[in-house]
């Protein structure tokens, strides 16, 4: 399941192009930016005039050409430092300096003891529309449509024509962006939409339980500005509880001064150090594990921003707890890729889908579900639709596979890791090397599939846009579709074993 933003698009508003590292040329020639090949020629012709001393001027140039290459080795990572490292910081920065200031007022304003309830309510809306104008305004107007008709959709009799109203009115939404908008700025308001989308279903679909917020509660928490651009996404429950509840710690500012550090670690890494360590003439294996990374990085970077934004809003650690990098990067299991991934949307996916629909659709109707939804969600968009769908696959397959493979061997080796002491098996990574070594040879599986996945998102112009049917046939055949034969491969074995 991808963020609620485009991450590359994004990436693209903050370094406005040029202070990236492709503006630099290409960064391979660094080491040779003072290299002048005039040096070669009175080189030479002093060679030939002085042949006595041949023997011995040979060897001070090696000498000083090794010297140069040194020091011009230095000036290139100095120029990778100066030309996009530094400047796309002081850009994302800059470009996240209001925001923060947004959210550190809403939690200041709404938590005073002055602040009446629907005071509390009406700040969030207003420094909301603030935030959404400033940073998305082609949304603007497409957003308060979306607020207004779904709380006009509440007031419709009968749980399930809401349920489907509400359903519809979100796809139309989407379906909207899509055709009729320009594709640069849907691509930018895309996750904005997205966000207001799914905390509209939330809402309805706890209307069973709890009952429907009035309409000023409904806007304040459809456009809370710690949450509204780059989410997570928070239940109407979690945020109504900020409301006079002091969140207020050092230890919450510090951990938020952490993420927000984290975050801006990986845009570098995103942006200028991924090409520079995995250059182009390398493997196409490595230069496509490079280019996931590069997406999976600057992913992080707005998970880590918007936990950051989450906890000087106000909201809880766990709560504003988004990504686990270290679970996707070196992952047990495909399925916990997915969990760790993005937290907030696989906990709402989880609770408002698959759930709902294992019951009348099974196991494998429910995950191809679920990962449908997340698809239309991400918008109408044949790639992301192809990795959403083929992860749903992926995934289902790597569990049913482990499962049973984990039941015929007693062995701890299914997609999802036993607790530290409640193993139920007989044979565990403590007690048997060779459970450590399919697990491993699991984990390096979903690394490919993962590097193979994410190529699709590449640093191409197309990424402001969206990318196309062609753009993603030629990512996979690039690779002769491996990833996709594995899998089958892998489906085939379980068939076979089951």
């Amino acid at each position: 399941m991808f963020h609620s933003l485009h991450p590359r698009a994004l990436l693209r508003t903050i370094q406005q192009v040029h202070v990236g590292l492709r503006g630099m040329g290409d960064y391979r020639d660094l080491g040779l930016l003072y290299y002048d090949d005039n040096l070669d020629y009175e080189y030479q012709s002093r060679h030939q005039e002085q042949d006595l001393f041949t023997s011995y001027e040979n060897t001070d140039y090696v000498y000083e050409d090794e010297y140069d290459y040194q020091i011009n080795e230095d000036q290139g990572l100095r120029n990778i430092y100066n030309r996009c490292v530094y400047p796309t910081l002081f850009d994302a920065c800059n470009y996240l300096i209001p925001l923060l200031i947004a959210s550190i007022i809403f939690q200041s304003v709404t938590q005073s003891s002055y602040t009446p309830q629907r005071g509390f309510h009406i700040i969030s809306a207003v420094i909301g529309l603030y935030v959404v104008q400033l940073y998305a305004a082609e949304c603007l107007y497409l957003l308060i449509t979306l607020i207004t008709l779904s709380y006009l959709i509440f007031c419709v009799p009968g749980r399930y024509r809401r349920r489907l109203a509400i359903s519809l009115l979100c796809l139309g939404v989407i379906l909207y962006g899509e055709r009729w908008m320009k594709p640069a700025f849907w691509h930018k308001i895309r996750g904005v939409t997205m966000i207001a989308s799914m905390k509209a279903v939330s809402v309805v679909m706890e209307s069973d339980t709890f009952p429907l917020p009035s309409f000023l509660e409904y806007i304040g928490y459809m456009l809370c500005p710690a949450t509204c651009l780059f989410g997570p996404w928070v239940s109407y429950k979690d945020y109504a509880t900020l409301y006079r509840v002091n969140q207020w710690s050092v230890r919450k500012i510090l951990i938020a001064l952490g993420y927000l550090t984290l975050a801006f670690a990986l845009l570098s890494i995103s942006n200028c150090w991924a090409e520079w360590i995995f250059p182009d003439s390398t493997w196409r294996w490595i230069v496509a594990y490079r280019e996931a990374l590069c997406f999976r990085t600057s992913h992080y970077f707005i998970s880590y921003t918007s936990g950051g934004l989450a906890l000087l809003g106000g909201f809880s650690l766990t709560t504003a707890s988004v990504t686990k990098p270290g679970s996707v990067e070196l992952p047990h299991s495909l399925v916990q890729v997915v969990v760790n991934w993005n937290i907030p949307m696989h906990n709402w996916l989880k609770t408002y889908v698959f759930r709902r629909s294992r019951e009348h659709f099974g196991q494998f109707g429910a995950v191809f579900l679920t990962y449908a939804v997340s698809s239309l969600l991400h918008g109408f968009n044949f790639q992301l639709a192809a990795v959403l769908l083929s992860l749903g696959f992926y995934t289902y397959v790597e569990y049913q596979l482990r499962q049973e493979l984990a039941r015929a061997f007693d062995a701890c080796i299914a997609a999802r890791r036993c607790g530290d002491h409640k193993c139920i098996h007989k044979r565990t990574t403590a007690n048997c090397w060779w459970v450590r070594v399919i697990n491993i040879l699991f984990s390096a599986l979903a690394m490919f599939h993962l590097a193979y996945l994410g190529l699709m998102f590449d640093t191409s112009e197309q990424q402001e846009t969206g990318y196309s049917y062609s753009h993603a046939m030629e990512k996979w055949s690039s690779l002769n579709f491996a990833s996709h034969w594995v899998v089958l491969a892998t489906y085939f074995a379980y068939f076979m074993i089951k």
